[in-house]
């Protein structure tokens, strides 16, 4: 019992002796109240250990501790690996949309040089590049396809000349022809 106290007493004397140490070498005062804060904590446990030391529970409670600390670390990693998961899954949809709309377009007779899809959410914003030599029916086209087929409303999509092609998801249908043109849809 008298050797419990005496490494207490000790453990305590170390202590304020790292805590003093601790204290003159923060670099900057306003780093100080964290500081003290966190050693105040650290205090607490080292005041509480011996008293459950006696109780018996010191056992239980690092246990308990231990337990908490990995089911925590084991939701957080789940959660990154289903993060990790959504990223695969949507670079996988957006490539399979991107090939996709390519061979609509090309089925109706359009050219597309690319197609560039980004998904945000539930919705998806596509950039069509196309050659300099597209009409502005072909435009229209290409308009009614990405309207009818993949229900992308003006806005969420944009329709590019190969020269001004800029890569933006965000522009709108003003490049090309408005989606209610009156041209004749792919079928």
């Amino acid at each position: 019992m008298k050797e419990i106290v005496y490494q207490w007493v000790k453990n305590l004397a170390v202590f304020y002796i790292l805590l003093t140490v601790v204290l003159h070498l923060i670099p900057d005062k306003k780093y100080d109240r964290y500081v003290r804060h966190f050693m105040g904590l650290l205090l607490i446990v080292m005041m509480s250990a011996p008293v459950f030391m006696l109780l018996g529970k010191s056992g239980k409670i690092i246990e308990s501790f231990q337990m908490n600390f990995n089911q925590e670390n084991e939701k957080r990693e789940e959660r990154e690996v289903e993060n990790l998961q959504m990223i695969y899954l949507r670079k996988g949809y957006a490539a399979e949309l991107q090939k996709k709309i390519m061979e609509s377009l090309k089925n109706c007779g359009i050219e597309v040089q690319d197609v560039e899809v980004n998904i945000e959410g539930e919705k998806f914003k596509a950039v069509i590049t196309v050659d300099k030599e597209t009409t502005g029916e072909q435009k229209g086209r290409i308009a009614d396809d990405l309207r009818e087929k993949w229900g992308l409303r003006e806005g969420e999509y944009s329709i590019q000349t190969e020269e001004y092609d800029s890569r933006a998801v965000d522009h709108s249908a003003s490049a090309g022809v408005t989606a209610g043109s009156g041209s004749p849809a792919c079928g």
